[in-house]
């Protein structure tokens, strides 16, 4: 996994106007520029924010692409993809827990 590509990538895609665009018209497209194997690809396009984590992406930015370009926003949401139960959807964490 080429983890410093896809923080590159996501850092783009939370802080560049264009960036958002393209990858909402297009997102395969706009990514077959970065040096990512196919499975990176997928849990860029799959917002797997959970495998992302896993493979060492920066917290921050992997919330910072789901609350900029995820269909949904939702926090509870990302904080379910992330593992947490009822009980941990009161409080707030941007990281994987365990």
């Amino acid at each position: 996994m080429s983890r410093n590509t896809l923080e590159r990538v996501l850092w783009q895609l939370s802080v560049e106007r264009a960036a958002k665009q393209k990858f909402r018209e297009a997102p395969r497209e706009f990514l077959s520029r970065f040096a990512l194997s196919e499975d990176e690809v997928e849990m860029v396009v799959g917002f797997d924010v959970a495998g992302l984590q896993q493979a060492g992406v920066n917290p921050m930015l992997t919330m910072g692409f789901w609350q900029e370009l995820s269909l949904s926003r939702d926090m509870t949401q990302y904080k379910v993809l992330l593992g947490a139960t009822d009980q941990d959807t009161a409080g707030f964490s941007a990281a994987l827990k365990g």
